[in-house]
C-alpha cells in the first residue's frame, strides 16, 4: 500500500504522460512497482541499477525484464541491453532519452554517469529518504533545463486512485511471505539488510486449526457487571 502510493504520487507529481520515457533508478521494492506502473500508464521503461557484480547485474536485468521493462542499465555502463519482448515499439525501443527520472534506491545515483541519458527538460523525482547530501553536477543540470522534485508522501485521492488503478490493470506487487514470529521477523530484516528481499516483505498471521467455540472465548475472558459496565477479571 505505502510503495504503490508512493510511485503512484511520484508519478502524479511529475506530470507523466503516455509519450514519456520513465527510467527507474533501482529495481527494488519501490522500482519493481514503479517499472509496472510506469508500463501500465503507456511508458517507455529504462531500468537502471548500480549493481557491480556480474551475476547481480544479469539478475536485476531479468528481473526488470520480467516486470516490463524495456531496456536495462548500469549505472557505470552506459550500453543498454534491450528487452526484446517489449521493444516491439520502435518509440519505446533501445536508447530513448529519458523524461522522467524516478530516485527510488537508498544508492545516491553517480549524476555525472546519468546526465547523458535525460532528454531536455527532463524530470528528476526523489522519492527515498537519505541522510547524504545531494551534490549535483551545475552545468549539465542547468543548460538543459532539467527539474528536481521530491514525492515521499501520497495524498488521500492518491491512495485511492491509486487502487483504482492497480484495479484496473491488475497489476500485483511481487512479495515475500515471513510468519508474524519473531524468528519470523528476524529473517525478514536480514534479508532485507542483504538487499535479497524481492520485493516486499509480508508478515503472515498463522490460521488458527480449528475455530474456538463461544464457550471457550468466554472462559479464556471471563467478566462480571459492574454498575452496568463489563469489567474484565484481572
Amino acid at each position: 500500500m505505502c510503495a504503490g502510493a508512493s510511485v503512484y504520487e511520484a508519478l502524479d507529481a511529475a506530470n507523466v504522460k503516455p509519450s514519456d520515457r520513465v527510467g527507474v533508478w533501482g529495481v527494488g521494492g519501490l522500482g519493481s512497482l514503479a517499472i509496472q506502473f510506469s508500463k501500465a500508464m503507456g511508458c517507455g521503461v529504462t531500468a537502471i541499477s548500480s549493481a557491480s557484480d556480474g551475476a547481480t547485474s544479469l539478475t536485476k536485468m531479468h528481473n526488470a525484464f520480467d516486470l516490463g521493462a524495456d531496456e536495462f542499465r548500469l549505472a557505470e555502463d552506459p550500453t543498454p541491453w534491450a528487452n526484446t519482448e517489449f521493444t516491439i515499439n520502435t518509440s519505446k525501443g533501445l536508447g530513448k532519452l529519458i523524461n522522467v527520472l524516478l530516485v527510488t534506491s537508498n544508492v545516491i545515483p553517480e549524476w555525472r554517469s546519468l546526465m547523458p541519458i535525460l532528454a531536455r527538460r527532463a524530470t528528476i523525482v526523489l522519492m527515498t529518504i537519505q541522510g547524504k547530501p545531494l551534490n549535483i553536477p551545475y552545468m549539465s543540470f542547468v543548460l538543459p533545463g532539467h527539474r528536481l522534485i521530491a514525492s515521499t508522501e501520497a495524498s488521500r485521492k492518491n491512495h485511492i486512485d491509486m487502487l483504482s488503478f492497480v484495479a484496473s490493470n491488475k497489476i500485483v506487487p511481487r512479495i515475500e511471505e515471513f510468519p508474524m514470529s519473531k524468528a519470523g521477523l528476524m529473517a525478514a530484516f536480514e534479508k532485507l539488510e542483504a538487499g535479497m528481499m524481492r520485493y516486499r516483505g509480508v508478515l503472515v498471521v498463522p490460521v488458527p486449526t480449528r475455530k474456538h467455540s463461544r464457550e471457550e472465548e468466554e472462559s479464556a475472558y471471563p467478566y462480571v457487571p459492574t454498575c452496568g459496565c463489563h469489567q474484565y477479571k484481572k
